[in-house]
């Protein structure tokens, strides 16, 4: 029997006025509160369905809010950049100012980007008058330092390496009403394209999406307090995390009782495990808690996270222009300096929500074709070497038909500006294809949707549905690349056409080596170009997967450069490659084992890129350099010290063209430079051999193709051996090595209470502080609370007396057993 006892309350109590649908019965007082209660509870919930944040999310979001409402940070901070560009390296020194505004001691710990060239090989902490100068260690040996001085009460910093374009800065023992500020020192390679200079520095992060199954919970308190973090995501594909040195870090937090009982803008698993960010490390991303900071929506007056700016640019060439797209600058020559200008910001700081791009192009006639800068350590010579191949008419060149697959990122980072940026960009890419191309689009969040089952060709009605198609694309949902990046890498071009894939997208993700991975298996024929979109892209992504695609890439930073840089795309898009490249060393380097040169694989080349060679060439004998002594610092040898970059043209009528450009390369034979780390900007115009950098740049490289080594596969262990035998010597921060400043007095008491606090990150400009996607399960969340509504209504309906005696009507044995006595 479903009853023992038949329930004493109708379906509804009906009025005099209406005929009752059922039987009149009597009720007592008890179930007729007890029918009100179940349908009060029920409204009650329906009510909360419609008014919760999450009935405004998509299916698998949840929403971005702030986790410990505090009206204004206790600790503020301020970040400024002194930038000295001297040639093709950029020295950077990064000062960020941490105030502690309130009367508590505190922890610091902050997230922050740089861009992913940045070699870092420099630390110090100051306090009041003192400095302490960091150490470069093992990253275990580092935090291990660190944690002991941050329980001792010892004032420490931490500079830790996420990403290639991503550190986290710990700052131990902040008293109340004190600055301690942690002064970084890195070199940066500029960039050169199509004619003119950049340098970028990022100032902010897109909320990443993070792949897989939480491996650890936070406790119950924790995850009703922090019920909203964002952009939780999945993935199928297993992301090999860039940092294995995390899991060293996990060993060492799961054996210590966190420092304080109070964490502020921090969290606790349910093991006690310190976690720093809104996203639970995955078996896809271990290392997500360190990559996913908290965020916060810019504020007109607010006092952090404020970024003060000036540089100077020794260019060794005139210059007819310097500017920066999103910010106001001035500039002027240097007096009694030759090609050296200053520059700064038109106001005295700015907020830090989107990304610094200054750029500065030569005066006609002056732009460089060559240039070799080098730099001596004890005996070994290192060299950064640029040659740009011949600028010739594309119209001359053998025109050729192209399968183009664009691709669009539609998740719920690019919501606001972004998406509109991307669409607009797509629309003039769709727009300018040739008669002969054909082409496809794939939009993606959760899933992709691809516009036509197969690549169609140019014709009216075919443009006309795919400009359709993207205006009504919309951001939303998680950012599953991998589907989409496999589907149009997939995707076989037709006979004598060349296959191409645009991907437009903010490159907001944590499993990057899982997708370059991809990228590699899959390419094929094919080239991969991308188009990074936003004011705080994912830099490191965009341009390791166009390196992996032998493609390019350009960046769209706001509404206002969508025509310029894409205007640059179709430059590289339509212009035949420069392939078949060859490089001959000087001949004092030829038939050296020992010689290291990177890129190690000579890259395709398109229209207005040159090629930038980093070598070291150990133990350069002195003898070498006194043979070819003619009294000058700077030694050349015109007919057997020349590099020299080769390749072919081929003209419209199908003929082959060799080209050739070449440079002598420079030795020195006086002073030389024995200390790596020294970063300090040199005076003597870019053709100088002693150019400081040049060795931390090489290094840097070599770094950066170990890791793509381990993203294709290499053993983990001999990759990290081979990183920290780079990283030691040369000072520099990696995956496997950190920096730790420690003051060796104890500053605060043992019987004091520290709080930590996590520094926010700013949303960047034009992008919307929203909901964005968790790992998805096999229903959304408005699937389930719709099922909940129901069961209740239908369990109100079944426990009503009259519902009972139809379902008794209608079946039998569902009717009660008098024979059956019910005691109690």
């Amino acid at each position: 029997m479903l009853f023992s006892k038949t329930p004493k309350r109708d379906y509804l109590t009906p009025t005099n006025s209406h005929k009752p649908l059922f039987r009149e019965r009597q009720h007592s007082p008890k179930s007729r509160s007890h029918t009100l209660l179940i349908l009060v509870s029920l409204l009650c919930f329906l009510l909360g369905v419609v008014i919760s944040p999450l009935s405004h999310a998509d299916s698998g979001e949840l929403v971005m809010e702030g986790e410990d409402g505090e009206s204004a940070p206790a600790l503020l901070h301020s970040t400024d950049v002194e930038l000295k560009v001297n040639g093709m390296i950029a020295h950077v020194t990064y000062s960020q100012t941490f105030t502690n505004n309130s009367d508590e001691w505190k922890h610091g710990v902050y997230t922050f980007p740089l861009n992913e060239n940045a070699a870092i090989s420099s630390m110090e902490m100051l306090i009041g008058d003192r400095i302490i100068r960091g150490k470069v260690k093992p990253r275990a040996q580092a935090k291990a330092a660190f944690d002991a001085a941050q329980k001792a009460g010892k004032k420490a910093s931490l500079t830790q390496q996420q990403r290639p374009n991503l550190f986290t800065q710990h700052v131990a023992n902040i008293a109340p009403r004190e600055n301690i500020t942690v002064k970084l020192g890195y070199i940066q390679q500029v960039i050169y394209d199509n004619g003119e200079f950049s340098f970028h520095l990022p100032t902010t992060l897109t909320p990443r999406y993070i792949p897989g199954i939480p491996t650890r919970d936070l406790s119950d308190t924790d995850l009703i307090e922090h019920a909203y973090p964002s952009n939780i995501g999945a993935n199928n594909h297993k992301e090999e995390n860039v940092n294995d040195a995390s899991s060293d870090d996990a060993k060492s937090r799961s054996k210590r009782a966190p420092q304080s009982t109070d964490h502020g803008s921090s969290r606790l698993t349910s093991d006690n495990t310190f976690v720093s960010g809104w996203a639970l490390p995955t078996n896809e991303v271990n290392d997500a808690d360190k990559i996913t900071p908290f965020m916060a929506p810019a504020q007109p007056d607010s006092n952090t996270n404020q970024l003060f700016f000036n540089a100077t640019i020794n260019a060794g060439v005139p210059l007819d222009s310097i500017n920066s797209t999103g910010h106001k600058l001035n500039w002027q020559s240097v007096e009694n300096a030759r090609n050296q200008y200053r520059v700064w910001l038109d106001v005295k700081h700015i907020t830090m929500n989107k990304d610094v791009w200054l750029r500065w192009r030569p005066s006609t006639g002056s732009s460089p074709q060559a240039a070799y800068f080098a730099e001596d350590i004890d005996s070994d010579h290192y060299a950064l070497v640029m040659l740009t191949p011949p600028q010739v008419n594309p119209n001359d060149l053998q025109d050729f038909p192209r399968d183009v697959t664009f691709i669009i990122d539609t998740s719920g980072s690019m919501g606001g500006r972004p998406i509109k940026d991307a669409k607009a960009a797509l629309r003039l890419a769709i727009e300018r294809l040739d008669t002969k191309d054909r082409f496809n689009v794939v939009a993606f969040n959760s899933s992709y949707t691809k516009l036509f089952s197969q690549p169609a060709n140019t014709k009216p009605h075919n443009i006309k549905t795919a400009l359709s198609f993207i205006s009504e694309l919309r951001a939303s949902g998680g950012t599953e690349m991998a589907g989409a990046l496999l589907e149009a890498l997939i995707t076989q071009p037709k006979e004598n056409h060349i296959k191409q894939v645009v991907f437009i997208t903010d490159g907001a993700v944590g499993n990057e080596a899982s997708l370059f991975s991809l990228i590699r298996q899959q390419l094929g024929s094919a080239r991969l170009f991308t188009v990074g979109i936003g004011s705080a892209p994912n830099s490191y992504f965009m341009t390791r997967a166009a390196q992996f695609g032998r493609g390019s890439y350009v960046f769209i930073d706001n509404e206002n450069n969508v025509q310029r840089e894409m205007q640059h795309l179709f430059s590289k898009l339509e212009s035949p490659v420069l392939s078949n490249l060859s490089l001959t060393l000087p001949k004092n380097m030829q038939h050296r084992d020992d010689i290291e040169v990177y890129p190690k694989r000579l890259p395709d080349l398109y229209a207005g890129e040159p090629l930038l060679i980093n070598l070291k060439v150990p133990d350069l004998a002195h003898e070498e350099h006194e043979k070819r002594e003619q009294g000058n610092d700077l030694v050349e040898n015109t007919t057997d010290n020349s590099l020299v970059l080769e390749g072919t043209l081929t003209d419209k009528d199908g003929n082959t063209h060799k080209w050739q450009r070449s440079i002598q390369a420079r030795y020195l034979t006086a002073q030389r430079n024995n200390n790596t780390s020294d970063n300090s900007s040199n005076a003597k115009p870019p053709h100088s051999t002693q150019s400081k950098g040049i060795a931390t740049a090489w290094a840097r490289k070599k770094i950066s193709a170990l890791m793509d080594e381990k993203a294709l596969g290499r053993d983990a262990n001999d990759v990290k051996n081979d990183i920290v035998n780079v990283a030691l010597p040369h000072n520099l921060i990696t995956a496997y090595t950190s920096f730790v400043a420690i003051e060796e007095v104890v500053s605060r008491p043992g019987s004091v209470n520290v709080k930590s606090q996590n520094v926010k990150n700013l949303m960047p400009q034009g992008t919307q502080m929203r909901a964005v996607s968790f790992p998805q399960t096999s229903a959304g969340i408005i699937f389930y609370l719709t099922i909940g509504a129901l069961s209740s209504l239908f369990l109100v309906l079944l426990y009503s007396s009259e519902t009972q005696r139809f379902f008794s009507r209608q079946c039998p044995i569902l009717v009660k057993d008098e024979r059956v006595t019910h005691h109690g």
